[in-house]
């Protein structure tokens, strides 16, 4: 489906100018509403079109800390002050979402006058419409709590006085708009024309935001004692429907030439190759993950390892802690652990002799190493082989502060590097600089390595993590039993298969034993209830961050479990001096606040820029 975007006036009632262009007697053609609805689509492009929804929802979490570069990093992984109603990513957020509101609302209001379209026509268009619009508020109301609620197209006058919404009546809207297009979409998987909303997707969005409201217990979403049948309800009739299945391994759910087409996606926004496909910025999410593997001997940029923006990066816990190493696949799947030479005249050669170094990064004097005399001189390692190598592990660990925790693995860990025919990087080292590469947005099928532009889709919804929110819903009811078997489904496709290759890591580092090498690990992987009973919403995090890390709904799954502030005082060192319990709403952005007439009381106005006021 190609998106554009119909030229029509007061575009979004939340700002002031008013934009010309074509009549309004255009939305009443065919041609014209058709133009309408994939303008609404369209405002989906602004998600991944730059930095923007990623460091929304996976700066300031458990499972990330912040890279080298970028400019959000001490707003939105440290909750500076920079985090006030003046951060300007906030209010781009609120115009593209209202954007979108406000398009759906304009062609809704249009829709009944289309003469050329018929009654089957429209009443699937409407369907698609109010998807999108639940939506947009879904988006909106996780972030900003209480927001104005826009129901109906206005084009003949510049409106101001916009009142806040409660969060129950934005999530009773919602619903009521989801429910209504769940329906009257097509019954299919995807539709002729890829990036439409079908059944499935607003049955799946309705799991999801069943399941946001009912999660509450302190803070008031208008959750109903039903929420959770009706989360299980949902989730299970997109598993049960029969048009989705999971991906065979979980190394394929991302696979660059299947992605499009693959049976695990239930939506997501389409982008191509093609430039005016894409528009002006297409899909970059593939620069954001990637770690300044080019600053390593033996190693340039390249296409197929990826250009290096180095923002996000996992934190020692979800690498050490939270995957079994030995038995689920994931981690090693996930991410790049090695870089390979590509760069032949800086591969480094043997030296004679390796020093201890302290921790000051001095030569000590004291020999680590003295290198086989037939070695010294010659490259360490040639064009393809291995140049730099992560250590998934604790190895010579550094507290917060540096200093080192164990003097013995400490040298142990420096005689391995200097022993390696290839720079060896441990996790407890990694920097903001050097740490493995998520590979879920890799895009290797740009022009040219420095292309910013990339035409991997979005991927929005897909089954796996449908499986996990019915899972939630009958655990949060206490059915463990149910909460297991399809827990169990996911981990199952997690496992290591039959006969499949496992890593080199599998036995050098995490202990594996060689006469199991070949063996699945399914049994390994499957939980029991008494196993995830006693902390459910705990385990919940953790298979979530294991199953969707870096699908850009972190922040939002922690504020919905009302979990954000102790999970990032545990885990988040960058963010745990600063975060308060009012970090779980972002502040209503100035821009549109000023823009208000009347102008708020001293009173209204605290609560819109004052987060404790939330």
């Amino acid at each position: 489906m190609v998106y554009r975007t119909a030229g029509t006036s007061c575009e979004s009632w939340l700002k002031e100018e008013v934009k010309s262009g074509v009549s309004y007697d255009y939305l009443e053609t065919k041609t014209g509403m058709e133009t309408a609805v994939n303008g609404v689509y369209s405002t989906m492009r602004w998600y991944v079109g730059g930095e923007r929804y990623y460091s929304l929802t996976e700066y300031g979490v458990d499972y990330v800390w912040e890279g080298a570069d970028g400019g959000n990093k001490d707003a939105l992984n440290k909750y500076g002050n920079q985090l006030n109603a003046s951060f300007g990513m906030l209010y781009d957020f609120w115009a593209n979402a209202y954007k979108g509101i406000n398009r759906a609302n304009t062609a809704l209001m249009y829709l009944p006058k289309v003469g050329d379209m018929t009654d089957a026509e429209k009443t699937a268009r409407e369907g698609e419409l109010r998807f999108m619009r639940a939506y947009f508020y879904f988006d909106l109301v996780q972030q900003f709590g209480r927001i104005p609620l826009l129901t109906e197209g206005n084009v003949s006058e510049i409106k101001t006085d916009f009142k806040r919404a409660s969060v129950a009546d934005v999530y009773a809207f919602i619903i009521s708009d989801l429910r209504q297009a769940y329906e009257v979409l097509p019954d299919v998987a995807m539709q002729a024309d890829r990036g439409r909303a079908t059944k499935w997707s607003a049955a799946n969005l309705l799991s999801k935001v069943y399941l946001t409201r009912g999660s509450a217990i302190k803070d008031q979403r208008g959750q109903q004692p039903t929420d959770m049948d009706s989360t299980a309800y949902f989730a299970e009739a997109v598993i049960n429907s029969g048009k989705f299945a999971l991906d065979s391994d979980y190394s394929m759910t991302f696979d660059q030439d299947r992605q499009k087409v693959s049976s695990e996606t239930i939506w997501g926004v389409e982008f191509t190759n093609d430039v005016l496909f894409n528009g002006s910025e297409g899909n970059k999410m593939h620069l954001y993950w990637v770690p300044t593997y080019e600053k390593l001997p033996g190693l340039q940029r390249d296409l197929q390892q990826g250009r290096a923006w180095k923002r996000m990066r996992p934190t020692p816990y979800l690498q050490t802690q939270l995957f079994d190493h030995l038995n689920d696949s994931r981690m090693y799947k996930m991410f790049s652990w090695v870089f390979y030479a590509n760069k032949e005249s800086s591969i480094p050669v043997w030296k004679d002799k390796y020093y201890y170094v302290n921790e000051n990064g001095e030569e000590t004097g004291d020999l680590l190493y003295e290198t086989p005399a037939e070695l010294v001189g010659k490259p360490k390692f040639a064009l393809g082989d291995t140049a730099a190598y992560f250590i998934p592990k604790y190895y010579g660990a550094k507290d917060y502060k540096g200093a080192v925790i164990d003097k013995a693995k400490d040298r142990q860990m420096q005689l391995d590097i200097a022993k390696a025919p290839y720079t060896l990087i441990p996790i407890d080292e990694n920097t903001n600089h050097f740490f493995p590469c998520l590979k879920k947005w890799l895009d290797t099928q740009r022009p040219d390595m420095n292309y910013e532009q990339g035409g991997r889709n979005f991927v929005r919804m897909r089954l796996g993590e449908t499986y996990l929110i019915a899972a939630e819903a009958y655990g949060r009811k206490g059915d463990f039993e149910k909460a297991a078997s399809l827990i169990n489904v996911v981990r199952k496709r997690a496992a290591y298969k039959e006969g499949e290759a496992k890593p080199q890591e599998w036995w050098q580092i995490d202990g594996g034993d060689m006469a199991n090498l070949a063996s699945s690990t399914e049994k390994s992987m499957l939980v029991t209830p008494a196993e995830i009973s006693d902390d459910f919403i705990g385990f919940m995090l953790d298979e979530r961050a294991r199953e969707t890390y870096g699908e850009m709904n972190r922040w939002e799954d922690l504020v919905r479990t009302e979990t954000l502030y102790e999970r990032v005082k545990e885990f988040n060192p960058d963010a745990a001096p600063n975060i308060k319990e009012y970090h779980k709403l972002r502040p209503i952005p100035q821009n549109h606040i000023d823009r208000l007439s009347p102008k708020p009381s001293a009173e209204e106005a605290v609560s819109y820029t004052h987060l404790r006021a939330h």
